[in-house]
Order: C-alpha cells, then sequence, then structure tokens
C-alpha cells in the first residue's frame, strides 16, 4: 500500500516535469527554456528534475515520445472506427488523420519536430509500454502480410510511411516548404498507395 502511494508520488512528479517542459518548450522554444524553468513550473526542486531525466535533452525525448504515441493512438483508434474494407484506404485515412490533427495543433507539430517516428513507437512496441498501440499496429502488419508482403517488409514500410509524414508534415506545415500541406497531400497519397501496392 505504501510503496503504491510512493510510486504514484513519483508518477505524479514526473508528469508534471514533462507538463511543465512541454508548455515552456511550446511557448519559449526547446534552447530557450532551462531546467530551472521547468523545475519552477512544475512546482519541484531542481533536483528533482535529475532524479527522473539525465538533462534537458532527455525530458525532450520523453515528451516527444509520450505526444508522439498519443497522436498515432487515436488517429489508429479513429482510423479502426471508421471500418474502411481496404487496407490501402485504411492507411490514407489514419495518414490524413494524423496530418489534419497536426495541422491543428502547430505547436505540438513544432515540439514532435520530424521525429514523429517509428523508432519511437519501435520503443513503445519493444517495451510493450502501450498495449494498445502494439495491437493496433500489430494489425496493420497483419493485414499488409494478407497482401503478399513479408511480416519485415511490412513493418519497413510502416516505418517508412510514418517517417514520410512526419518530414512532410513539418516541412510543409511549419515551413511551408516546398509547398503547402493541401497542395502536397494527392502526392502523398499517391506515393503511399504504390507503395504499399504489391
Amino acid at each position: 500500500m505504501l510503496m503504491g502511494k510512493v510510486d504514484a508520488k513519483k508518477r505524479e512528479k514526473k508528469n508534471k516535469l514533462e507538463t511543465a517542459a512541454y508548455e515552456l518548450f511550446t511557448s519559449n522554444g526547446f534552447n530557450e527554456t532551462s531546467i530551472d524553468q521547468i523545475a519552477k513550473k512544475a512546482d519541484v526542486a531542481k533536483g528533482t528534475f535529475y532524479l527522473y531525466f539525465k538533462d534537458k535533452s532527455d525530458l525532450i525525448n520523453h515528451v516527444i515520445f509520450k505526444r508522439s504515441v498519443t497522436l498515432i493512438r487515436e488517429s489508429l483508434q479513429r482510423a479502426k472506427a471508421q471500418q474502411v474494407d481496404d487496407h490501402i484506404d485504411r492507411v490514407i485515412f489514419l495518414v490524413s488523420d494524423i496530418i489534419e490533427h497536426l495541422r491543428e495543433n502547430r505547436m505540438l507539430l513544432k515540439v514532435i519536430s520530424k521525429n514523429l517516428s517509428w523508432s519511437l513507437l519501435g520503443h513503445a512496441l519493444k517495451e510493450d509500454e502501450d498495449p494498445e498501440i502494439t495491437a493496433l499496429m500489430n494489425e496493420y502488419v497483419a493485414e499488409l502480410t494478407r497482401h503478399g508482403f513479408a511480416e519485415q517488409e511490412a513493418r519497413q514500410l510502416i516505418f517508412i510511411v510514418i517517417e514520410l509524414v512526419s518530414t512532410v508534415c513539418y516541412s510543409s506545415i511549419i515551413m511551408n516548404e516546398p509547398d503547402d500541406i493541401d497542395t502536397l497531400k494527392p502526392m502523398l497519397f499517391s506515393t503511399i498507395r504504390r507503395m504499399l501496392t504489391k
């Protein structure tokens, strides 16, 4: 019972630090945010910061990981709820949902930057940190294997699609390069369709 309370307090402090950091990173930027500011905003002692994170880079990696996984999980849930029959159309719906979410949450996209990646998701899958996202991603892999892809090939394709979407979203939504996202979406979707066609 006592250990449960201690663990809950630790989780609460870590979450407070992550939330404070996210808010400061989105408003001030990563480089302009200090560990002192994060600790003060989280209402914890500066030494507490170092109980959970090695440095500011370690913290931003945790923040990016959590926000990315939440975004992907929610988009996967919405895509599944649509009950789209065609496996490629399902991926296109997922990608479109992610794009719209990032367009509406530019500050999130700035923090995530180009780091909405399979390496982050792969960590969640390997460590089984998020059983729901693991199950949903495995459904996509299984669907691709039913359409002629080897399992490793299916995982590589999902990795490439996520990396591609992440980079295109950041460049087009934040930088407006080489064009706005609405202009790029048809080519992006066409490219993904070709990638997923065996």
